[in-house]
């Protein structure tokens, strides 16, 4: 699997490491390739998982957009739990042809909140106005995040919302809205 755009975001995996002395950023970055490596690349069946998304939705997936999915589900869910069933929305998604339409890939955008006119610019991390995937994972994803897009659950829901202490899984988007409406 390569970065794309000369970007390693994705691939620097989140760990707590010990060094000696005082490391280089090369030294640094090397660790963390070699972790992702030994944690990702060689533990997970990304082969198995291609051909169960492809027999189950319909959808093709590379190594590269696995692990963008994953830091986007890393950045919307706050449980593991919740990982599995965002996974199930996106792949609902992009089986109907829909836009993930996702907050997280525009605050990865304007580095904060996002507005409505935010939604509107076109920007390739604009899920709303893109199809698929970003062209670049938007954070490192936890193993949770990696395993939930090999291995979605089996939802037929299309929406959710997601507070700190609340979350609402819908399957049409007048049931979204009456969640959104009875919980802000």
């Amino acid at each position: 699997m390569q970065a794309a755009n000369d970007s390693l975001e994705g691939f620097l995996y989140p760990k707590t490491y010990s060094f000696t002395d005082s490391p280089t950023a090369d030294t640094v970055i090397r660790a963390m390739l070699d972790q992702y490596q030994s944690d990702v690349a060689n533990a997970l069946d990304f082969d198995a998982a291609r051909a169960s998304i492809q027999a189950t939705y319909g959808v093709e997936m590379t190594d590269y957009q696995f692990l963008t999915l994953a830091s986007i589900i890393e950045r919307e869910a706050l449980t593991s739990e919740q990982r599995y069933k965002v996974s199930s929305v996106f792949y609902n998604r992009l089986q109907q042809g829909m836009p993930l339409q996702s907050d997280a890939t525009m605050m990865y955008v304007t580095g904060g909140e996002v507005t409505a006119e935010d939604l509107k610019k076109q920007d390739p991390y604009n899920t709303y106005l893109n199809a698929g995937v970003t062209p670049t994972p938007i954070c490192a994803p936890s193993l949770d995040s990696l395993k939930a897009a090999l291995a979605p659950a089996s939802t037929d829901y299309l929406y959710f919302f997601i507070t700190q202490s609340e979350e609402y899984f819908s399957q049409t988007y007048d049931q979204h809205l009456q969640a959104i409406e009875e919980n802000r």
